[in-house]
């Protein structure tokens, strides 16, 4: 009978933990579930077709998440002809944030012979650590792109230092939001969802204006760069940051 009972006690002890790891389970899939239907996926980009004024011949355009509304957040940056970008975060309630990033490689190199020939070095010393930029060789390559031969590792380094920006981003981000929430951000109070999100989409907004910029000096290189190639290019990762070719 003790045995019998003691039998029982375990049964019923093991069905609790089961009935409670399960039901903890549901509710954890159920708030991810709704933190992915409030979080717009889509960032949409409007930009100028030709230069603004007092800005050197730069662009100007303005980024924002699919759903205005649910968002509450929109980029309008600057592009200026030093390679220097200019954002303007403009967040719920009228907050303004503004951010001023100067890109990694200069301006003055792009599609020259020596931008060429310091991106061949430069790949040849870091392509053992990097196995991304034989990928991105053979994608480029690929898609014969005009004058694909002769700006080969100059696009490569493009894409390279895209990627390496991107990947810097969404580390910042990570470690903001460990910093604010805690490492179990499925724990965040309800009061502060709203802080949250406005935080991911700014995040969002960043990285889209970093792969507007990157494509658009793809496309001063190359004359044309297909929508399929470079989001190719952008699924690779990386895992360490470009040297800087200027001071080469």
């Amino acid at each position: 009978m003790i045995k019998l009972r003691s039998g029982l006690l375990v049964l019923v002890g093991i069905v609790g933990l089961v009935l409670y790891f399960s039901v903890r389970g549901l509710l954890t899939y159920s708030k991810n579930r709704t933190v992915e239907a409030r979080s717009p996926s889509k960032v949409v980009i409007q930009k100028s077709d030709s230069p603004t004024n007092g800005n050197d011949g730069g662009r100007q355009w303005r980024a924002s998440m699919g759903d205005i509304a649910a968002s509450g957040v929109v980029v309008n940056c600057t592009e200026y002809a030093n390679g220097q970008l200019s954002n303007v975060f403009i967040l719920s309630d009228g907050i303004i944030i503004t951010q001023s990033i100067v890109w990694p490689l200069s301006p003055s190199l792009l599609g020259t012979k020596e931008y060429e020939t310091k991106a061949r070095d430069a790949f040849e010393s870091r392509v053992a650590i990097e196995p991304a930029l034989l990928e991105f060789r053979e994608i480029i390559s690929e898609y014969g792109l005009d004058d694909a031969e002769s700006k080969l590792y100059s696009g490569i380094w493009e894409i390279y230092t895209i990627r390496a920006q991107i990947r810097q981003l969404k580390r910042r981000f990570k470690e903001e939001n460990i910093l604010s929430y805690g490492v179990n951000s499925a724990r965040v109070l309800a009061d502060k969802d709203y802080e949250f999100y406005t935080i991911y989409n700014k995040s969002r907004l960043e990285q889209a204006v970093y792969y507007q910029h990157g494509k658009t000096r793809l496309e001063k290189l190359f004359g044309r760069f297909p929508d399929t190639c470079f989001d190719r290019l952008m699924s690779i990762p990386v895992f360490w940051n470009p040297v800087v070719l200027n001071s080469l």
